[in-house]
């Protein structure tokens, strides 16, 4: 039983192909286009690339299917080709499917938050609560709020994903980086949090309600904020502030929907999906502050995993297949398995540029390479879905260093200076850095780092002592978890400074030509491929 499944909206195209209730290969458009959410892509021109991606890599043809599925807001365009075949089913449910099927919980409450999803009734839904128990979901109470399409960013009323994005555009973030608000928000203060209670309401029942009113004042008061402003560093001090408040605010409300959410279901487990699922300080926030025991956030919990969800639902709901092994951690790495012949064409098409050698223990040279304090890519097996850089493409360097952090931002990624980094850590050492006992495989909660140990891995700890947090697993990534057994056993820190193998702008590398080409671009000092230890060529 073949499933191939669609997902994204105007932006964050991506397919999947599920056989027989397992994923074969899913891949977001941008990492084959190289345009960064898609946000410029030409869809009529340029066609749908990432289809023939995961069917060729399986070696399918479009006539092998059994069903052809995604969210009813994606543009038109990008399944055109497949219109006739295509089932569409709520944007919100393919979120909610996307979060709760692969979670290892057997019942669980599902909140889904974003910008706007599908239309109802003239309106367009913003956030839905749902419980889920065997392989049905069921809606509970679904929030919805008028758009307005002739605008900048398309209003939308009642929406917590535009309540954050307008706090985000109005300090000077383009659109869908929205995680540099949240990396801000650290360095701001409590100065604004009273003002913004005059932005929006919410009751006990769930209920978000920002009013175009609530929008325009709001929009009014952060633009005479920043605007007024000109020297650099008190604009800077300005706009984190606002950024504090509106981080602060946004976290108020999603512990309230959770906590009505658990009134409703009594349930120990919670699911949570859609783009606000990605602030992952919010979701610590809430798994500290609310009776949930357990939380489950997909790691492509935006637009583009709703080809996930959209073939889980296909599987489980439309074919009424069953929930199988449910412990079984679901894994990221769903890209296109490369070949051998694959690396060796890729280090001949740039010989001239690269030495390679093969070591013959590569993770203890890595290891030592890191120790030494140098920077390197890191490109193994199958890509990870989602934003977060999850150790199949990565940069990696040693978080003990204080001006590691600087040096990446300034030197590599060529980014912002208050943009944090990610650790990585081995499973079995999480409790002794962080004050977190849950696992974080996908990188999407960040608890405190213990004070007793922020000196020891000074790169990776943000301003306010938190950490976004990766919990290795040897289970799901293996090869991430015995470099970093590597690591610990040369410096005995089981800890590495993890960021996402692209320079700033674009998206993360895909194939072995891709992570050639950005080593050679950006200044690295040497790039893992496979088995391969890679040099450049001094010039």
């Amino acid at each position: 039983m073949n499933i191939l499944a669609l997902g994204g909206s105007s932006h964050d195209f991506s397919a999947c192909l599920m056989t027989d209730g397992r994923f074969a290969a899913a891949i977001e458009e941008e990492r084959i286009t190289r345009i960064k959410h898609s946000l410029d892509l030409d869809v009529k021109s340029s066609g749908n690339q990432a289809v023939p991606y995961v069917l060729q890599g399986q070696g399918l043809s479009l006539s092998e299917i059994d069903l052809v599925i995604g969210n009813d807001i994606i543009d038109r365009n990008y399944y055109k080709p497949y219109r006739d075949q295509m089932v569409l089913m709520n944007h919100h449910l393919a979120h909610a499917s996307s979060a709760y099927y692969p979670s290892p919980f057997e019942e669980a409450a599902i909140l889904v938050v974003d910008g706007a999803g599908s239309a109802i009734g003239g309106l367009n839904e913003t956030t839905t609560y749902y419980y889920a128990k065997g392989t049905e979901i069921q809606e509970l109470l679904k929030i919805t709020g008028k758009m307005e399409w002739n605008q900048v960013l398309s209003p939308v009323e009642n929406s917590m994903g535009y309540f954050y994005d307008i706090l985000s555009n109005g300090i000077g973030f383009h659109k869908l980086t929205n995680g540099k608000t949240m990396g801000l928000a650290p360095y701001g203060s409590t100065k604004y949090i009273k003002e913004f209670e005059r932005f929006y309401t919410m009751d006990d029942e769930g209920r978000f309600v920002q009013t175009k009113t609530h929008i325009q004042e709001m929009k009014r008061f952060i633009r005479h904020t920043v605007g007024v402003i000109r020297d650099e560093e008190e604009r800077f001090h300005a706009k984190a502030d606002i950024a504090y408040a509106g981080q602060y605010h946004l976290e108020r409300a999603m512990i309230k929907a959770c906590r009505y959410l658990h009134a409703r279901t009594r349930s120990r487990h919670l699911c949570l999906a859609g783009g606000v699922a990605l602030n992952s300080v919010a979701n610590y926030k809430i798994l500290e502050e609310t009776p949930f025991e357990r939380i489950f956030v997909q790691p492509a919990a935006g637009d583009a995993g709703t080809a996930i969800g959209s073939a889980y639902y296909g599987y489980h709901v439309t074919m009424k297949q069953p929930r199988e092994d449910l412990s079984v951690p679901f894994s990221p790495y769903l890209g296109k398995a490369y070949t051998e012949e694959d690396y060796e064409q890729a280090l001949q098409q740039f010989a001239e540029h690269i030495i390679v050698e093969v070591p013959d223990d590569l993770y203890g040279s890595v290891a030592s390479i890191l120790d030494q304090g140098e920077i390197i890519g890191w490109f193994q097996d199958r890509s990870e879905i989602g934003p977060r850089a999850l150790g199949n493409r990565s940069i990696l360097a040693d978080a003990r260093r204080k001006d590691m952090k600087d040096s990446i931002n300034s030197r590599i990624k060529h980014r912002e200076a208050f943009r944090p980094f990610a650790p990585i850590v081995l499973e079995e050492e999480q409790t002794a850095y962080f004050s977190m006992e849950h696992p974080s495989y996908y990188m999407l909660l960040v608890p405190y780092i213990l004070e007793g140990k922020r000196s020891e891995v000074p790169s990776i700890t943000h301003a306010d002592g938190t950490g976004r947090v990766q919990t290795v697993s040897k289970h799901i990534n293996p090869k991430l978890h015995r470099l970093l057994s590597s690591f610990q056993s040369l410096t005995g820190t089981p800890i590495l400074l993890n960021t996402s193998f692209n320079d700033n702008g674009e998206p993360i590398v895909e194939t072995p030509v891709d992570a050639i080409r950005c080593f050679l671009n950006i200044d690295l000092d040497g790039l893992v491929l496979d088995r391969y230890l890679i040099r450049k060529k001094k010039r």
